[in-house]
């Protein structure tokens, strides 16, 4: 008996074949893990220094997108999968609205508002159809690195910014790899390595790189006011 055949497969597959086991992919379910120590690690270094910034939030939301990354693919559920797309969109929103800010396109204070409005769009949109939510999420992660690029073309920009940028734009290029089918490892190491294991892993150490930097620019929005 499958352990999960009461819930409907996901709708998009990955290059990891599926196991009948509580743990249907069981190398893209520990490389999700790295999200979960990614908030643990930014909640443990920085949480006692950023108590008054908005970033201390970020841990959290990354937090929520490891948890729903595990479980989509412990179980390769669609629920789960349209989850995990929905928590990304928080994630890129809290990075957009924070661009929107530096750029002086939007005032400090307005951060919680733009917050619920980006995010609750993006947490919608996958359940109204999954290519939504992939959608909405790319857009905001392409307008970031967009404002990003046209603030730094001097090559000004700091190190953690251009960490972040790289890691999650090469992370993006094997999701996408995986996700057409593209690269697919088979035989004794599909159960060990995929392209969707480098996304978790890249993906997931940018977003630390992202709170680093992220961290440093709310020091001065005061500035902004």
């Amino acid at each position: 008996m499958e352990p999960w055949r009461w819930l409907e497969p996901a709708i998009y597959p990955t290059c990891e074949p599926t196991l009948n086991s509580w743990v249907a992919h069981p190398a893209e379910t520990v490389s999700a893990l790295s999200y979960l120590l990614g908030a643990i690690y930014l909640r443990q270094r920085f949480g006692n220094l950023d108590q008054k910034l908005p970033v201390r939030h970020l841990p959290t939301i990354l937090f929520l997108v490891g948890t729903a990354s595990v479980l989509f693919h412990v179980s390769n559920a669609a629920v789960f999968q349209l989850l995990d797309v929905a928590t990304v969109a928080l994630f890129t929103s809290y990075l957009l609205v924070a661009t929107f800010i530096h750029r002086k396109l939007a005032q400090p204070a307005q951060l919680p508002y733009l917050f619920l409005l980006f995010a609750g769009t993006g947490f919608a949109f996958p359940f109204i159809h999954i290519s939504l939510g992939f959608g909405i999420t790319i857009l905001q992660g392409s307008l970031v690195c967009w404002f990003w690029w046209r603030g730094h073309r001097d090559g000004s920009a700091p190190l953690s910014d251009r960490v972040a940028i790289s890691l999650l734009l090469t992370g993006a290029l094997f999701l996408a790899v995986d996700h057409a089918g593209i690269a697919c490892v088979s035989g004794s190491a599909a159960h060990i390595v995929q392209p969707h294991v480098v996304w978790h892993l890249l993906s997931a150490t940018s977003a630390i790189y992202f709170y680093r930097a992220e961290r440093l620019l709310e020091q001065h929005w005061h500035h902004l006011s």
